[in-house]
């Protein structure tokens, strides 16, 4: 049981760095890909379908490269979460190595490798994120796309109030943090672009080599 509840804390923060992560990936590409979206793909697939109903193919490459990244990315990361899932707290640390190696190569690789190339990527990385970290408390959350979480939301504040489901209303908290931060990690990522375009990947490298060398050194 303890166990249990050790686990269920670590995914927790995990996902709410994921959520921030995602916001702050997401202002990078938007900003400086011109309107791509990494992880919240209804914003990108309504860009695609307009700049392919334009005539604007070239640019619509990039969209359909973001696209087809995310769906290639949740794929593969439910296979390693089957691979994984008999290790316990400590899968974790395993899928914190494997992006952090992945944003390293990236932050590495980002002025050598185009615009479609770096949507492909970055569309992978959101699809692993948005499958492998997805539970804030007893919550499920969608860390990267919104539009469910904000309907979510509402649907629980109703039932919150005219209900006095207090499930409900800790659910509706416990999403409305996860929107919370996930504005907070757009802000925090356009602030960082102020400071140069090629900052943003080292930094989202970075901070997940922090929470990789936590988990590192947590024992039992």
């Amino acid at each position: 049981m303890q166990h249990e509840i050790n686990q269920n804390k670590i995914l927790t923060i995990l996902t709410v760095f994921s959520t921030f992560l995602m916001g702050f990936i997401d202002a990078y590409t938007f900003l400086t890909q011109d309107g791509l979206f990494a992880s919240a793909q209804t914003g990108n697939m309504v860009v695609l379908a307009a700049k392919l109903f334009e005539g604007n193919f070239p640019d619509a490459l990039v969209h359909i490269s973001s696209f087809i990244g995310f769906a290639l990315g949740a794929f593969i990361a439910q296979g390693i979460i089957e691979r994984f899932k008999a290790y316990g707290w400590r899968k974790y640390r395993i899928y914190l190595f494997l992006q952090m190696v992945f944003l390293f190569i990236l932050a590495v690789i980002q002025q050598n490798i185009g615009p479609s190339v770096i949507g492909f990527l970055l569309g992978l990385l959101a699809g692993y994120e948005l499958t492998v970290f997805r539970k804030i408390k007893s919550t499920s959350i969608n860390n990267g796309i919104m539009t469910g979480n904000t309907k979510n939301l509402m649907n629980n504040l109703y039932l919150a109030v005219f209900h006095k489901n207090k499930e409900a209303l800790h659910t509706f908290f416990t999403l409305l943090i996860g929107i919370t931060v996930f504005m907070l990690g757009v802000g925090t990522g356009t602030v960082v672009l102020l400071f140069g375009d090629y900052i943003n990947l080292w930094l989202a490298f970075a901070i997940t080599g922090c929470f990789y060398l936590w988990l590192l050194f947590k024992r039992d």
